[in-house]
């Protein structure tokens, strides 16, 4: 009777095990609210008057990238999903590939399209925030 019980825990130990170790990692960049304008007039910004532009800007997690893709622009979090902790955890544009955004710190590279991986370590895309255009000279960027 006590092998019963003991072939009982032995299982239920194993199901606990592997439930706990599939759960889902959470995503590791804070939500912080993001409301900017842009003036495209300025010259910090007139990279952005062009398709393929892309111009730093202060705000997000660790500061924010805008990339103009034609008539849409792309505004990702600087702050890098991998080993987010890291002070250096922090995305560049790929000196060359300007379609790709560089954490040095760990050498995680990302889409500037999109903020996706497109090689690791890290799993998890960039932070990506909302981006409209008035058509002229204000780009907005908010969550």
């Amino acid at each position: 009777m006590k092998q019963i019980y003991l072939r009982y825990y032995i299982i239920l130990f194993f199901i606990g095990t592997l439930l706990s170790s599939c759960k889902e990692e959470a995503y590791p960049i804070p939500e912080v609210p993001v409301n900017i304008a842009i003036n495209l007039d300025l010259p910090s910004y007139i990279q952005l008057n062009n398709p393929g532009g892309y111009a730093y800007v202060n705000g997000g997690s660790r500061g924010i990238i805008v990339y103009r893709n034609f008539d849409e622009f792309v505004a990702l979090d600087r702050h890098s999903t991998y080993n987010s902790q890291d002070e250096c955890a922090i995305v560049d544009v790929n000196p060359e590939n300007q379609f790709e955004l560089l954490d040095t710190c760990s050498g995680s590279v990302f889409s500037i399209l999109n903020g996706t991986v497109i090689s690791g370590p890290a799993k998890f895309a960039l932070k990506r925030y909302n981006a409209s255009w008035n058509g002229a000279y204000t780009v907005n960027i908010y969550n």
